[in-house]
């Protein structure tokens, strides 16, 4: 089975045709390429979340202090990683891109 960030690297590999850049400076579009797939995954996690640990703090009728001070375990730490990992392919993403030519 393939991993979720073989999945990413192997989207961006299949990039076709010559990437259109709209700024006079590659790299600039780059940074803000990458800028603004941060805010988007920062957004989207942010949401999620605030969301769960509400659920949770209120299914746990703990407060949501004690809730985000719990310590995780060896399992849930190397699922952070690779998420964490897939995140960062995500938002790098620009610089890997078969089409960029340069």
């Amino acid at each position: 089975m393939t991993s979720r960030i073989d999945a990413i690297a192997a989207v961006i590999q299949s990039g076709r045709g010559t990437r259109a850049y709209s700024l006079d400076n590659r790299e600039a579009e780059q940074v803000l390429s990458i800028a603004l797939a941060l805010l988007v995954e920062l957004a989207a996690s942010n949401d999620r979340i605030d969301r769960l640990e509400r659920e949770i703090a209120t299914l746990k009728g703990q407060s949501l202090d004690a809730l985000r001070e719990a310590p995780l375990d060896a399992d849930a730490q190397k699922e952070r990683q690779e998420a964490l990992e897939a995140m960062q392919l995500r938002v790098l993403r620009i610089l890997m891109d078969p089409r960029d030519g340069g």
